[in-house]
């Protein structure tokens, strides 16, 4: 499946919500669906995330920026009304937002702990708490998490990612159960991606060369699996999670 697998219009007449999208995977999903003919709302803590849509649309016709704290009740609930006013509904939710950051567990407070579960985690909940009732509204919604590999085979200094990614595995379950039928859940866990981020972080070059394939996927790589997740293509997949990690987990 390659970037030309779906048509410039693929999600014509649809409108995408995407979280964590100021940079990295995030934006360029985002990128994505707005090639396949998707409104897109992209969505960020980080100011940036208003440039980035007008990097990605520069008429700003189909593509806006929203700056909220996703893990934040009311900064959530005041984004839900934003939107719902503006286009009045979405079609798609993709939960992305997150934060990879890498100590020994002697290292961390509670206090490291419990921001990196609400960031990792919390967000996830909230957000989709949010807009379920308008994801349910079109009969054809679309949520896609994005988990990591990590979830299944932890590493050495990343003990609340995994625990928190695990938890959106967890959760990608229990809302496709209760969202069916008028809403399909799904997530994807990658491995590693080639981001700025990652590359400043350090640790990208080690686990390329941990990595079976010797390389990192870059972000089309998961956007690819998210645009058919969250596609009228995908009529019968359900709480399922998409390990798209070029065999990280076999090792």
């Amino acid at each position: 499946m390659d970037g030309n697998s779906f048509s410039s219009e693929e999600f014509s007449g649809r409108t995408a919500l995407i979280t964590g999208a100021a940079q990295g995977l995030g934006r360029e999903i985002g990128k994505m669906f707005h090639d396949h003919g998707a409104r897109v709302i992209l969505v960020d803590i980080d100011k940036r995330v208003q440039q980035t849509a007008a990097d990605i649309d520069s008429d700003s016709k189909r593509t806006i920026g929203k700056i909220a704290d996703l893990t934040e009740d009311k900064s959530v609930a005041s984004l839900r009304d934003a939107v719902v006013q503006e286009f009045g509904h979405i079609d798609t939710l993709v939960n992305n937002a997150g934060t990879y950051a890498p100590h020994a567990i002697r290292d961390i407070s509670g206090s490291d702990f419990d921001e990196r579960i609400a960031i990792n985690l919390k967000t996830v909940f909230l957000t989709t708490q949010a807009f379920m009732d308008s994801l349910s509204s079109t009969k054809s919604g679309r949520v896609v998490n994005i988990a990591s590999a990590d979830a299944y085979r932890p590493k050495v200094t990343n003990a609340p990612y995994a625990a928190a990614k695990a938890g959106v595995i967890s959760l990608t379950k229990s809302f496709a159960a209760e969202l069916a039928p008028n809403v399909l859940v799904n997530g994807v866990s990658p491995g590693p991606i080639s981001t700025e981020t990652a590359k400043s972080q350090g640790w990208l070059e080690q686990a390329i060369d941990q990595h079976p394939l010797g390389y990192a996927a870059i972000p089309q790589d998961i956007g690819r699996v998210v645009l058919f997740l969250a596609s009228p293509s995908n009529k019968f997949m359900n709480g399922e999670t998409i390990v798209v990690n070029g065999g990280t987990i076999m090792i």
